[in-house]
């Protein structure tokens, strides 16, 4: 019953998160991307199930695709990590060469298997592996061995190679995030680095069992108590970060979404002229129209108002107000929060938040810090 409860509980984590990150998607990209890498955990977790109740004749069917989810996880995860930061949309001939590694390593241990009968298979898993053959592997359950083997190190070297790529990826875009947005409180990657901070743990915690085998867990269900609780944990962590983290995009790319062409982006300079007229429109839409108000103000919607592109509202803000984007539209929320306030004495933090066009009181509170040491 213990092994049962242990070997349940990682199926239990990711399927729910699973079906909310699926269910809630909505065109998030990103939030559905990651109920897939769930799902995909979901199949990992029970292909365990099957191996260590044990469920022998389940588990040979199951094999193959566990060994397909195993090394998928990683290349998956960070795939979703650039669809939070610098790709729109998932894209098979982009992303999908972060998977070949995987899909490789799924034909090579496939056929293995193929080529094996099913009590030659299930030999193979719970005696060759589990304890050392009375005789040499030789033929091809020697090959089997070999590719087994090299799996564990792809996915050892995928763990590395990812959660570098991951950690540098986030903070590649970190200081490029107030540039582009103004409610930094929702819009800023700390989530992001939780992730990737819940994926360092995994990953190391990943490193160890699979230089362990999981043939080394059969004996006693003490030995999965570790294992179970660290890896419900982690993964209750990412799919709990992941539903609140909602895309934000860095990569200039994302300026074709708001229908400006790729020539208007390229260029760096915009001449004093242009910067004037810029200056005088952008002056307009926040004095006059007060576009501040929307909490979800970003640099592109200014620039479709204006008429103009991102590169050259940027580089007006920084010429002109020596600030980046999210410092501009602060200082006005802040000096709209302080005459409502003046007018109604009474008003609650939280509607003066909201009325002013921050995302939270906490961020209404960080600007005016801001404001005032400034």
């Amino acid at each position: 019953m213990l092994r049962l409860f242990l070997l349940l509980n990682p199926v239990y984590i990711t399927l729910f998160w699973c079906l909310v990150l699926c269910i809630k998607v909505k065109g998030s990209s990103p939030k559905g991307f990651l109920g897939k890498f769930m799902a995909v955990c979901v199949c990992i977790y029970l292909s365990h199930l099957l191996y260590y109740l044990p469920l022998p004749t389940a588990y040979h069917y199951a094999d193959s695709p566990y060994q397909l989810c195993n090394l998928l996880i990683f290349p998956m995860y960070y795939i979703y990590i650039r669809l939070l930061t610098v790709d729109e949309v998932f894209l098979w001939r982009k992303h999908g060469l972060y998977l070949l590694p995987a899909a490789l390593m799924f034909v090579l241990y496939g056929a293995g298997v193929l080529c094996m009968s099913k009590d030659e298979h299930l030999n193979y898993l719970y005696r060759s592996l589990c304890h050392l053959p009375d005789e040499p592997l030789s033929g091809i359950f020697l090959y089997q061995k070999t590719v087994y083997s090299i799996c564990r190190v792809v996915f050892i070297i995928q763990g590395l190679v990812y959660m570098w790529l991951s950690f540098r990826l986030v903070v590649k875009n970190k200081d490029n995030v107030q540039n582009y947005y103004a409610n930094t409180e929702d819009d800023t990657l700390s989530k992001v680095h939780w992730l990737n901070i819940t994926l360092l743990v995994t990953i190391s915690f990943g490193i160890v069992l699979s230089a362990l085998g999981k043939e080394s867990f059969m004996s006693g269900d003490a030995k999965l108590i570790v294992p179970s609780a660290v890896i419900s944990v982690m993964f209750f962590i990412i799919g709990l970060l992941g539903n609140k983290q909602r895309q934000i995009l860095t990569d200039n790319r994302v300026e074709e979404k708001a229908n400006q062409s790729e020539t208007e982006e390229q260029n760096n300079e915009a001449n004093t002229a242009q910067l004037t007229q810029i200056g005088l429109k952008v002056e307009q839409l926040f004095g006059e129209q007060k576009i501040y108000l929307n909490k979800d103000l970003t640099i592109w919607e200014v620039a479709r108002i204006a008429g103009s592109n991102r590169t050259y509202i940027s580089q007006m803000i920084n010429n002109n107000f020596k600030q980046n984007f999210s410092s501009f539209v602060n200082a006005y929320r802040v000096q709209h929060a302080k005459t409502l306030l003046k007018e109604n004495p009474g008003m609650s933090k939280t509607d003066l938040a909201e009325m002013s066009g921050f995302g939270s009181v906490l961020s209404m509170q960080r600007a005016f810090r801001a404001v005032e040491n400034s």
